[in-house]
This record gives C-alpha cells, sequence and structure tokens, in this order.
C-alpha cells in the first residue's frame, strides 16, 4: 500500500497560520481606522438653550466649538427673545435638521416657527 503524500494546499505549516493571523490583524486594524475617520467628520450639533435678557434662546454647538448663537427670534426685528425654553429648543433642534439635511446655514421662515408654536409680534 502506498500513502499518497498530501498536496501543497493540504499541508499547513505554522507560518502559514502566522501569516493569516497577520493578514486579519491588518484588514481589522484598516477597517476600524477607516470607521473612525468616517465617524470623526460627520458634524455632530448639539443645542443649548440659555436664558437671554430678552427671553430665551440657543446656541448650536458643532464638534464641542460654538457655531451659531441665537438669542432672539431669527427674523423678527428688535431684541425679541422666545418666550419660554422649550421654544427655543424646538427651533434650535430645527436648525440643526437643516444643518444636518442642507449641509447650509439653516433659515426659518415666520410660518416654520409658527408651526413650532413660536408667536411672532
Amino acid at each position: 500500500m502506498s500513502t499518497a503524500k498530501p498536496s501543497r494546499s493540504q499541508q499547513r505549516t505554522p507560518r502559514s497560520g502566522f501569516i493569516r493571523t497577520g493578514l486579519l490583524l491588518i484588514i481589522l486594524g484598516l477597517a476600524l481606522i477607516t470607521g473612525y475617520l468616517f465617524y470623526s467628520r460627520q458634524p455632530h450639533y448639539r443645542v443649548e438653550v440659555f436664558k437671554a435678557p430678552n427671553g430665551w434662546g440657543y446656541d448650536i454647538v458643532n464638534n464641542g466649538k460654538a457655531f451659531i448663537h441665537q438669542p432672539t427670534i431669527p427674523g423678527v426685528p428688535g431684541m425679541v427673545g422666545f418666550a419660554n425654553e422649550d421654544q427655543a429648543r424646538r427651533v434650535g433642534e430645527r436648525a440643526v435638521e437643516k444643518l444636518e439635511r442642507d449641509k447650509e446655514l439653516p433659515t426659518l421662515t415666520h410660518d416654520e416657527l409658527r408651526q413650532l408654536g413660536v408667536n411672532i409680534p
């Protein structure tokens, strides 16, 4: 009886295991770096509401830095702040939605402000 010698593709050497493990680690590392770079480039907006001299206002913060400071109702002449904290937060959140969707500075119409419950003088 003769025994057939296994082909090269069937033979496993300790070295081939190290190569496979190394390649797997390299691929995993590249995937993690790619995910981090993609995530870090996305804008991370946050709304911060504050008490203003004439009512309430909001700031939009992007990655920890002040981006928009809005102490008054946008588009209303004079120094008229929001009537309450909730109104300021709703308008700030709508502005963030527009920033993320359009990638431009947000503009809010009087109709949009009314839909958000803001009383425009």
